[in-house]
């Protein structure tokens, strides 16, 4: 029962990853920071600031899924299990390689700079997705209420 309420409903990992990102936020210390540079320019924000923006994010995704379902409005199911189940795994695999940047030495966190970053930017692309699901779903909607 849970597998299938998971398949069919994965934006219910949205919820565990919220919770997830909250809990972090106050456990890890407030000092640390995760920075990684891009070119010439370094990027500096503390772990507890980058969970609480993951945690928000998550949420504000997980409400649009709830708000459409309440309004009875379809999303493309393949589209929304490529966007929930990829922006947790290129997520992990960020904080993967932020973790072996933080524990190799300095000739090495090069390539794992690299590797963090393009896994990040593969999770901002992955939460256009969604916006892209929304708009073939309203437009679906429209077009199907339109014809009756």
């Amino acid at each position: 029962m849970i597998l299938e309420l998971l398949k069919n409903k994965s934006y219910f990992f949205l919820l565990l990853a919220v919770i997830s990102f909250l809990i972090l936020s106050f456990i890890v210390d407030k000092k640390e920071t995760l920075d990684f540079n891009v070119h010439d320019t370094y990027y500096v924000i503390t772990f507890q600031h980058a969970y609480i923006l993951l945690c928000l994010i998550f949420f504000i995704t997980g409400l649009i899924y709830f708000f459409f379902i309440f309004f009875e409005i379809q999303f493309i199911s393949i589209l929304s299990l490529i966007h929930v189940y990829g922006s947790l795994i290129f997520l992990g695999i960020f904080f993967y390689y932020l973790g072996k940047i933080n524990s190799s030495s300095i000739f090495d966190s090069i390539d794992y700079n690299l590797r963090a970053i393009i896994s990040l930017l593969i999770f901002v692309g992955l939460q256009f997705l969604i916006v892209f699901n929304l708009l073939i779903s309203i437009i679906k909607k429209l077009s199907i209420s339109a014809t009756q």
